[in-house]
């Protein structure tokens, strides 16, 4: 559901995306952004769907042959393994019970027999069972990695959470315009910390 101040503004010309007008909106954007998710990192906007984001992050983040974590307690968890595998990225998965919480223990003793894992992928909420990880606690485990970053999905978390990205560490966060943020889909965004950087330059 749309609030209808946001329907109405929906309904307004369009401003031309060369004119001083729209530099100055989408500049109030990007700081509105960046507070959103509690970043002084530049917080990406990708005109896709929140998958299109998932998908963006594992093509920039990991090679075909990379090794990846991935949390799946459910339909979104379900997801990242499903674009990590197009990428030809080597998955390791850890199953938790829908309505389950997962226990940051076995990430932690993942990464201990395979240090080679470069990205541990999860929700912070997911969206088919309602369930928060706790992403804080996961957050300090990979930190304690050199090269290995946690990605969060945030598409249903991000205003309906608080998750401070830069106070908690967190690597990736991604999100859209569609859930908590009460906008129209086809928006979606992603922020990465200066970690996470570092892995798409070698990437790339």
């Amino acid at each position: 559901m749309l609030p209808q101040d946001i329907m109405l503004k929906m309904a307004e010309p369009i401003i031309h995306h060369r004119e001083p007008e729209y530099k100055a909106i989408f500049q109030e954007v990007r700081e509105g952004l960046r507070y959103l998710f509690q970043t002084k990192n530049e917080v990406l906007v990708f005109t896709s769907s929140g998958t299109g984001a998932m998908e963006g992050t594992v093509s920039n983040l990991l090679h075909s042959g990379d090794k990846a974590l991935v949390v799946r307690g459910g339909k979104f968890g379900e997801r990242w393994e499903e674009i990590c595998r197009v990428y030809g990225i080597e998955v390791k998965c850890i199953d938790v019970e829908w309505g389950e919480v997962v226990d940051p223990n076995v990430i932690e003793e993942s990464l201990k027999e395979d240090p080679a894992i470069r990205a541990v992928f999860t929700q912070a909420t997911e969206t088919s069972t309602g369930v928060i990880h706790p992403i804080r606690e996961m957050a300090e485990i990979t930190g304690r990695y050199e090269e290995t970053v946690i990605v969060v999905d945030a598409i249903t978390g991000i205003k309906a959470l608080d998750i401070p990205m830069d106070a908690w560490n967190l690597d990736v966060v991604v999100s859209g315009s569609q859930k908590a943020l009460m906008l129209p889909p086809g928006l979606s965004f992603v922020a990465l910390s200066e970690k996470a950087w570092n892995l798409v330059h070698c990437s790339n």
